[in-house]
């Protein structure tokens, strides 16, 4: 059976990687020609990408509706500042530092939530993510609300940024075609669509759950730590904000929960679509993204990319009957 399974899912994963592939090599070549502004725009979208992938294993894939996303990029964030500001350790290690603070953090917050299931879970991370973000306002080490500043020499320059979010999003991508594509990826689901069902079949919950946390948490605060040294200075209330986590359950929902490339859909239709045109617009731009979300919720409820995908499975369905 397991034969049956790896032979199904391999072309699948395959033609993913290869995808993947080819849009690195593509988005490298092409960054000699950009601009400064198109840089910054191309490196903020690979970074949403990040945050997207990495919140679409626990919330799309194993179905755990987390709000603590904004917590992990805090944790990111600080573990990256800090380290470049008070042992001015070089950039890769901080961002790997970062990698395994939000690995801890996650594994923490796994040991404690998922004792609940289902709103309860979802009310906790809540819980979670605006603890943190109190907590940093009062903790004097860092900075508390005045927050901190990352020392401009050691930061990157923005074409050096633009390839670290690029090695970002495509780590976050791998890591979803691996485990999307696989069988942990069908563990997973079968957890989201029933734990009770799947720990009866000899499948932990706890244990899908905790990995795809684990993952989650730390591909969020390597996101966290690279927006960090973009923005070079940060402080709670941003670094901490649920407008994080708003805006990566948004991106994902549009583009299709539960799929490899429905978060970096959900990405361009909301970072570069509207958010970037409608700029000068921040009010228009946020109302018409709530717009979209009510629209794909009601009427698309797969999403953009699952609605497309349906939409051609179901026209290859009707015209192999025709051809029958």
């Amino acid at each position: 059976m397991k034969r049956l399974f790896d032979a199904g899912v391999a072309p699948a994963r395959n033609r993913s990687l290869i995808g993947l592939a080819i849009g690195l090599v593509i988005l490298i070549a092409v960054q000699g020609a950009l601009g400064r502004y198109q840089v910054s725009v191309l490196t903020t979208l690979l970074l949403y990408v990040c945050l997207v992938s990495a919140w679409n294993l626990i919330g799309g894939v194993a179905g755990q509706f987390s709000l603590a996303p904004s917590a992990f990029v805090g944790v990111g964030s600080y573990t990256v500042v800090m380290l470049l500001r008070g042992l001015e350790t070089p950039v890769w290690l901080a961002l790997a530092l970062a990698v395994v603070a939000g690995a801890l953090f996650a594994a923490i917050l796994g040991l404690i939530l998922f004792r609940l299931r289902g709103f309860y879970f979802t009310i906790g991370t809540l819980a979670v993510a605006l603890a943190a973000m109190t907590w940093m306002t009062t903790w004097e080490f860092t900075g508390g609300t005045r927050g901190i500043s990352a020392p401009l020499a050691l930061i990157p320059d923005s074409k050096t940024l633009y390839l670290w979010a690029l090695a970002a999003a495509g780590i976050a991508l791998v890591a979803s075609i691996l485990v999307i594509h696989s069988s942990l990826g069908l563990r997973l689901r079968s957890v989201r669509d029933g734990e009770d069902i799947a720990d009866s079949l000899g499948i932990s919950p706890f244990s899908m759950k905790m990995v795809a946390m684990l993952l989650s948490g730390a591909l969020t605060a390597l996101g966290g730590g690279l927006f960090a040294l973009q923005k070079a200075s940060i402080e709670p209330f941003s670094a901490f904000s649920l407008d994080w986590s708003i805006t990566i359950i948004v991106m994902a929902i549009i583009g299709g929960l539960g799929t490899v490339w429905g978060p970096v859909i959900g990405v361009v239709v909301i970072y570069y679509g509207i958010t970037i045109q409608l700029q000068s617009l921040p009010a228009v731009s946020a109302l018409l993204s709530g717009l979209i979300l009510v629209l794909v919720i009601r009427f698309l409820p797969g999403g953009i990319l699952g609605t497309v995908v349906a939409g051609v499975r179901a026209l290859a369905s009707r015209r192999t009957r025709r051809a029958g």
